[in-house]
């Protein structure tokens, strides 16, 4: 379109006109040519005013403003006036300022000049006559008139030198000639178009004809520099009286303005037109450099630059926040540049960069406005632009326009255009307009071509992910198969595998399939219809019940569960069995309308939980039952313990009441009868006292047994003396009794050559004691009144096949006899059987047998007395040691307790170890020969439930020693004043000094003023022995024990202080602590004077007193 209309404006279009002439002067003589615009009677009055005044025409036509603004020198002269024609002075009828102001211009031509021969007069003098030459005939005269009087731009050029002539509307084509274009010559005034409208006037002047171009272009020098300007104009010969061309009337009309605007509406059309076609921001680029290729004029150089975020695309910088930072200018073209050129760099640092036009960009994103840039200024120096090829008219560019390029959308800068100035167009308001006009259109242009993109971009991101969309929904599609396969697969071979049995059934209620769990836990064959026949495999009591789950199921497509039991037995690994129980859930899968579609369903064997609950209810009901019985056994306690201390307190009460009696009368001589009384009230009291003995040493016993603090000590021992032992404690209670002992030795126990055997015997003894003290109780009241106790041995364990039947062990005790210290002989099971002619027992009563506080009938302890502990602390004592303990009887014809233990067969000791292994023995045989109630407390004593034991190192030490050398000295720290008192008398009774003191802090004090304080004076206590009770107020005994062990350490002790612990704490742990503390021996409440001596004579054989 551009270069259309760039090839039509080479074209001139010239058009010859008819030939005119010029009149003599008057009116209708003028020579106006035909095609003037004004009427002849206008131009009439015009030349009639001026003839009649000359002031009147100046005025009329306008001149004088005109030549008042002229700088030059200037003046008028009437040509009517006859005396300006003489050489006499000129009578101007104007004098401008100019003039005015010019002294020797105004004396010449008023002729009052006193130099008349100088060249300014000579030459004014010839100008004088040229003026009245060419004016004589009016010519001219009248011309001026016309051109005066035009409104439009309107020049004359007389004579042969074509002097100008023009009106005022003509001052703006004339520009900066104007006003030395007045008058002069227009080859002079005109020198750079001369060369193009010469032949026009040459061709006026020959021929006479007129000549006219439209929109011509030329190149006229205004501000000092030629511009590009389009006229349309004429050239119309203006011909004389003689026939001659004397002038060319030269009417002129300027079109640049319009001609310019037009190039520029084209070029921001081409724009608009090529930018429309981009699809995106690249291509953009290069529309908008191809629309500016035909347009040369206006930009005689061209830059285009792009603004891109670093590593991102172009239109990520509409998003930034930040004007400047990490963004770069990218060179997307030039016109007008030669390759590699200083000002076109390929990238910018919007930020720092320095090279190009970077800085003048960053002041324009500054003001976001186009910036028109001098050559030769601070930011644009002529060095930057040296070497163009500059388009056009190929002058060079003068100045710079850069605009910023930003989409109407957006307010971030996305590009720059850097735009040479045409340098023959003044960039006026019509080229800022232009220039404004192109940045909003580009910015339109651009806001859609990013518009269009960020659709396209929308569109493919969409179609990407409607194609991501419809992979995922195929790999979704192809993993949810994959999925429903291996679901299908998992439950395949969970409903295999599973423990639970699983089935589905159809709506008509059949079922279809069955896992094998199913068949295993139902028993309901495989091969069989189990539609019709599995509820046949339910026992016949829980039918009902699963009849009518299922029609809750099929009927009323109810979820259901419930528990119910099969036909077929459960076993598990261990031999129990019972009824099989399952529990039975089921869930029906519905269809829309509610119809039943299929049912599914699972069976739970929970036989084991079903026996395990009824072992928990068996295990409370023990619980209550034991709860039971431990009540009737403190009951029983209770009164087995308060009827011999009823017995104790009346037998003390005769005592003492004897001896009143006895000391009222005043009789020195005691009788027979009152010694005989209080000897039999003496021996009362010691037998009940060992009766309440005997009932806290089962309830000790019992004690470890809970607490697992009861062990066995294997000891090298004859069994058969353990057996005669036993029988000698109970003789005095046979005789009583007057019942018949006998004591059979099996062939068994001879047949494996039995001797010597290492087990132990004092748990044997207890057994043998419990079970002979029973016998003895039910055989006392019947007629025929005989035990017999029998001793037999094997090599094997013995099984129930035999009339005792041995009750099996309740837990699994550990193999004592694989330790070291029952040696590696060769292992045996000797039995003890304990056979009596009492009533025997029922078979209920057998039931109750060997359990923790049960006797064989309530009405037992009523009528024979016990705790009913004996047997059940029998049983463990015989579990302890490997074997197990039985029973055989019948009511009315006696029974039979036996029981049997593990020993390891050794050979005979030598005399030395011989006296070692049975000391235990010879302990009770010293303690029997004291009487029944010692031999009762020795037995005690190797059962390991309470008091002393006499040590064979004691038994040396007496020996050794000489009655003269057993002074005994002993200090009593007791805060009981009873108990302190009664150990006080017997102690002096067998000779002893006693010394007391009521708690720890009183001993202290004691033993501060004895033989033991290092650097005593005066006279000091002798002490012995220390009997320490242990709970006491102000000191304990375990706290003074502590104390005086630190005072030995110290040195403020002299020796050992021998202690011995008197305490009623007698279990295994509190009497480890007493020794912990630094107790040297532990005597448990009660005790005898015969069982402390000893424990006293000992250790003061080992630590001596200090001396006084």
């Amino acid at each position: 379109m551009l270069s259309k209309a760039r090839m039509e404006e080479s074209h001139v279009k010239t058009v010859s006109l008819a030939r005119g002439t010029v009149s003599t002067p008057g009116v209708g003589a003028i020579g106006i040519p035909t095609s003037a615009p004004y009427p002849r009677r206008s131009l009439e009055r015009a030349f009639t005013t001026r003839s009649s005044s000359p002031d009147g025409m100046l005025n009329s036509i306008g001149i004088v403003e005109l030549l008042e603004q002229d700088e030059r020198p200037t003046f008028i002269v009437d040509l009517g006036d006859s005396t300006n024609y003489g050489p006499g002075p000129l009578h101007p009828v104007f004098l401008n300022q100019s003039l005015k102001g010019y002294d020797g211009m105004l004396g010449i031509i008023s002729g009052t000049s006193p130099g008349n021969d100088s060249p300014g007069v000579k030459t004014f003098l010839q100008f004088k006559a040229w003026m009245l030459s060419a004016t004589v005939n009016g010519e001219s005269l009248n011309m001026c008139n016309l051109i005066m009087a035009s409104p439009h731009p309107a020049a004359m050029y007389w004579g042969e030198d074509y002097i100008a002539i023009y009106n005022e509307a003509y001052i703006v084509l004339a520009g900066s000639k104007h006003p030395e274009l007045m008058g002069q010559s227009y080859r002079s005034a005109w020198t750079e178009i001369w060369d193009e409208v010469k032949d026009v006037f040459a061709s006026a002047k020959v021929t006479g004809e007129a000549t006219m171009k439209d929109d011509d272009c030329l190149f006229i020098r205004r501000s000092n520099a030629l511009e590009e300007t389009y006229f349309s104009w004429s050239i119309i010969p203006m011909v004389g009286r003689d026939g001659s061309v004397v002038g060319l009337y030269n009417p002129a009309f300027e079109k640049t303005r319009r001609k310019i605007a037009e190039r520029r509406m084209l070029t921001l059309r081409e724009v608009g037109e090529r930018t429309a076609s981009a699809r995106d921001v690249k291509g953009f680029w290069a529309q908008v450099l191809g629309s500016f290729e035909f347009n040369e004029y206006d930009s005689p150089f061209l830059l285009l630059y792009s603004v891109t975020d670093e590593n991102d695309s172009d239109t990520s910088s509409m998003h930034s926040n930040s004007i400047l930072a990490s963004r770069q200018c990218m060179l997307e073209g030039s016109l007008g540049f030669p390759e590699d050129h200083q000002a076109t760099p390929s990238q910018i640092d919007l930020k720092t960069g320095m090279e190009g036009f970077g800085p003048v960009f960053r002041e324009v994103m500054k003001t976001d406005k186009p910036v028109l840039l001098e050559v030769g200024s601070r930011d644009l120096p002529e060095s930057l632009l040296e070497g163009l090829e500059n388009r056009g008219f190929g002058d060079p560019v003068r100045a710079v326009v850069v605009c910023p390029i930003h989409p109407t959308t957006g307010e971030a800068v996305l590009g720059f255009l850097v735009m040479g100035v045409n340098p023959r167009r003044p960039y006026d308001d019509d080229y800022s307009l232009f220039v404004q006009l192109l940045s909003r259109q580009l910015g339109t242009s651009l806001a859609s071509v990013v518009l269009f993109e960020e659709e396209i971009r929308r569109g493919q991101r969409a179609a990407k992910l409607a194609a991501m969309d419809r992979i995922e929904l195929s790999e979704q599609l192809a993993a949810r198969t994959q999925e429903a396969i291996e679901s299908e697969t998992k439950f395949t071979r969970m409903a295999e595998f599973a423990p639970v049995g699983m089935f589905i059934a159809g709506s008509d209620g059949k079922i279809t399939f069955a896992n094998d769990t199913w068949y295993d836990i139902s028993r309901v064959p495989k091969n069989s219809d189990m539609a019709d026949t599995w509820m046949q495999a339910v026992k016949p009591d829980d039918q009902p019940i699963v009849e009518q789950l299922w029609r809750d199921l099929a009927v009323n497509t109810k979820a259901v569960s419930s528990e119910f039991r099969f036909k077929a037995q459960w076993h598990d690994r261990n031999g129990s069995s019972g009824d099989t129980w399952v529990l039975f859930s089921g869930y029906p899968e519905r269809y829309d309308d509610g119809r039943l579609k299929s049912i599914f369903g699972s069976i739970t064997d929970i036989s084991q939980q079903k026996w395990a609950e009824g072992i928990q209810t068996r295990k409370m009901e023990e619980a209550v039952e034991l709860k039971r019985q431990q009540e009737n056994f403190i009951d029983m306690t209770s009164h087995e313990m308060r009827n011999p201390l009823s017995a104790i307190l009346q037998c003390s009460d005769e005592i003492a009441t004897s001896l009143a009696r006895f000391r009222q009368d005043g009789s020195k001589d005691m009788p027979d009868d009152l010694l005989a009384s209080c000897l039999d009230a003496a021996q009362t009291i010691s037998l009940c006292s060992q009766h309440q003995k005997r009932i806290v040493d089962d309830i000790l016993t019992l004690s470890k047994l809970d607490s697992q603090l009861l062990l066995v000590t294997p000891v090298d021992a004859q069994p058969l003396t353990v057996v005669q032992r036993a029988l000698k404690m109970h003789e005095g209670e046979l005789q009583a009794a007057d019942i018949q002992m006998k004591f059979v030795v099996d062939q068994s126990f001879r047949t494996l050559d039995l001797d010597w055997v290492r087990f132990d015997p004092s748990r044997v003894l207890q057994v043998l004691i419990n079970l002979t003290t029973n016998a003895i109780k039910f055989t006392g009241t019947e007629s025929k009144r005989t035990i017999t106790v029998t001793i037999a041995a094997s090599s094997q364990r013995p099984d129930n096949s035999g009339p005792v039947k041995y009750f099996p062990t309740r837990k699994k005790n550990k193999d004592t006899m694989s330790e070291q210290e029952w040696g590696d002989g060769e292992k045996v099971f000797i039995h003890f059987s304990v056979r009596d002619t009492g009533r025997g027992l029922s078979s209920e009563e057998k039931k109750l047998l060997f359990i923790r506080f049960s006797q064989a009938s309530p009405r037992t302890h009523v009528q024979y007395g016990g705790s009913g502990l004996g047997l059940f602390i029998s049983r463990e004592l015989t579990e302890l040691q490997g074997g197990e303990i039985g029973v055989e009887s019948e009511a009315g014809k006696g029974s039979v307790f036996a029981f049997y233990v593990a020993a390891r067969k050794i050979p005979p000791p030598q005399e030395n170890d011989s006296a070692t292994a049975a000391s235990g023995i010879k302990a009770l045989q010293n303690a029997a020969s004291r009487g029944k109630s010692a031999s009762a407390s020795q037995a005690s004593q190797l059962t390991g439930t309470g008091t002393v034991t006499s040590t064979p190192r004691a038994e040396q030490v007496r020996q050794a020693l000489k009655p003269k050398d057993l002074v005994k000295r002993v200090l009593i720290v007791e805060d009981n004043l009873v108990n302190q008192r009664v150990l006080q008398k017997q102690l002096k009774n067998i000779g002893t000094e006693v010394h007391l003191a009521n708690h720890g802090g009183e001993a202290l004090e004691k033993l501060m003023k004895s033989t033991y304080w290092r650097g005593g004076k005066g006279e000091r206590l002798e002490l012995g022995v220390v009997l320490m009770d242990q709970e006491m107020p102000v000191m304990d005994g375990l706290t003074c024990t502590r104390k005086i062990r630190e005072l030995e350490k110290e040195g403020k002790l002299t020796g050992h202080v021998p202690i011995i612990a008197v305490t009623a704490n007698a279990r295994a742990e509190q009497v480890q602590t007493a020794l912990d503390a630094g107790m040297d021996d532990v005597v448990s409440k009660p005790f005898r004077i015969p069982e402390l001596v000893p424990k006293i004579e000992e250790l003061m054989a080992l630590y001596p007193m200090p001396p006084a």
